[in-house]
């Protein structure tokens, strides 16, 4: 129970670093749309396994995406999650930028309140994230002045929003178990124009003569909404082990309720300009499906999809790619992904050690919620490894995770962005609230 706690306790620290701490996401620039990047996570098992899972069970993980697989927890279990991203961006004209960027993705807890029967669950992870850093620049000629100087705009994002989950998944017969979660959504977003003034022949030095400029747009919003997830498993072969399970979940529409704030200068220096905005954002329900297929306690298949109709967003607030008087570029969302998992000992805690590392891969693709421009989809397409270890302590394992994809395209003046993502997990299992016998 003490590895547990002190798991715990780092997971609280890592909650309580400031969010500009932790403002390192996905780095695109496509994350200045709509209300940033849509971020999925449902396990670290699963991060491997392309990101799906809706209905698939593990007594070693917590499965995020379906509260249903909840029911049948044994051990109390905490995970924590962090991710680092390497990014290279290449706009039409073949020019590349580097990005690199770490951050916290989940941590969650759960544990039994009828072992086998009724399983709590409780997490905090992103929901959408908002990272990126566009610079522009030029030389500005005063003829009148007889002066020439050099001026760069930097545009950037960071933020996004989290969810805090809360549920429970319920056994109801030896074929089925159903969930329900509620979510809260909530999280600030922030969109930065600086401007700043350089002596040409002198890079880095700014003339006292021009005043450099911020001007921030913040939006704080927040709402809940719930999740129900069933899970119906079926025998699939000679084995008692042999099992085929079908998943779905549903999350319901919601409303969240936004304040904007313009402002100019530094953070602690910010003038307010004007009265701050307020307003209703309406996100879209949200449809998750799938299969899973497990061998000998070997070998696992998943096969999933997502859906979510972000072409009925409506927003009192304007956003990149939306505006309640006129352009909308939002799409319906969909995401589609398969994964494998290979495990050579099953059941067999006292095979030799590689033979009780379990080897994943998967791929995944999603059409993104918002056109970067008219008719022009966003699309993402990635591929996913990962091994987890055994560890000295029983129920513990530890994670790690590669994923490399791409997104967009150089048509049209866009950019297409290159990356890998390198995930790291650690996954505690323990038996809490033991009754002592005595003779």
């Amino acid at each position: 129970m003490r590895t547990l706690q002190r798991l715990l306790a780092l997971a609280l620290l890592g909650l309580a670093v400031p969010a500009t701490a932790q403002r390192t996401g996905e780095g695109s620039v496509y994350s200045r749309f709509g209300l940033g990047n849509r971020v999925d996570y449902a396990s670290s098992q699963l991060q491997a396994m392309g990101g799906g899972g809706v209905a698939l069970f593990n007594l070693n993980y917590l499965n995020l995406s379906n509260p249903a697989t909840w029911s049948e927890q044994v051990l109390t279990r905490a995970t924590g999650t962090v991710v680092f991203q390497r990014l290279w961006a290449t706009d039409a004209s073949g020019n590349t930028t580097r990005l690199g960027s770490g951050a916290l993705q989940s941590v969650h807890l759960s544990l039994p309140l009828r072992t086998r029967r009724i399983g709590l669950g409780l997490a905090f992870r992103p929901y959408t994230r908002a990272n990126y850093l566009v610079r522009t620049g030029a030389l500005l000629a005063h003829p009148e002045l007889g002066d020439t100087i050099r001026y760069q705009i930097d545009y950037a994002g960071e933020g996004g929003l989290q969810q805090l989950n809360a549920g429970l998944g319920l056994y109801v017969h030896p074929r089925l178990s159903i969930g329900v979660r509620a979510d809260l959504i909530f999280g600030i977003i922030e969109h930065t124009r600086r401007t700043r003034f350089f002596y040409p022949d002198l890079p880095g030095v700014m003339p006292t003569e021009y005043v450099p400029t911020l001007f921030a747009t913040a939006t704080r919003l927040a709402g809940a909404r719930a999740t129900v997830g069933v899970l119906l498993r079926l025998p699939a072969g000679r084995r008692p082990s042999d099992a085929l399970a079908f998943g779905l979940t549903f999350s319901t529409p919601t409303t969240l309720r936004g304040t904007r704030v313009h402002t100019l200068g530094e953070s602690l220096d910010r003038d307010t300009l004007g009265t701050p905005q307020r307003g209703n954002v309406y996100l879209p329900l949200s449809i998750s499906w799938g299969v899973s297929y497990q061998k000998d306690n070997r070998w696992t298949l998943v096969l999933d999809g997502q859906y979510e109709p972000w072409s009925r967003f409506r927003s009192d607030l304007a956003f990149a790619g939306y505006n309640p008087d006129g352009e909308n570029l939002f799409k319906d969302r969909l995401r589609l992904s398969a994964g494998l998992e290979y495990l050579p000992a099953g059941t067999d805690f006292s095979a030799a050690y590689f033979h009780q590392v379990a080897y994943r891969l998967g791929l995944y693709w999603e059409r993104a919620y918002v056109d970067p421009r008219p008719d022009t989809p966003l699309h993402t397409l990635a591929l996913t490894a990962g091994l987890s270890f055994p560890t000295l302590f029983p129920g513990t394992r530890l994670d790690v995770n590669l994923e490399v994809g791409t997104r967009g395209t150089t048509a049209r003046n866009l950019v297409r962005d290159v990356y890998y993502r390198l995930g790291l997990s650690v996954n505690v299992g323990e038996r809490w609230f033991l009754q002592r016998r005595f003779n």
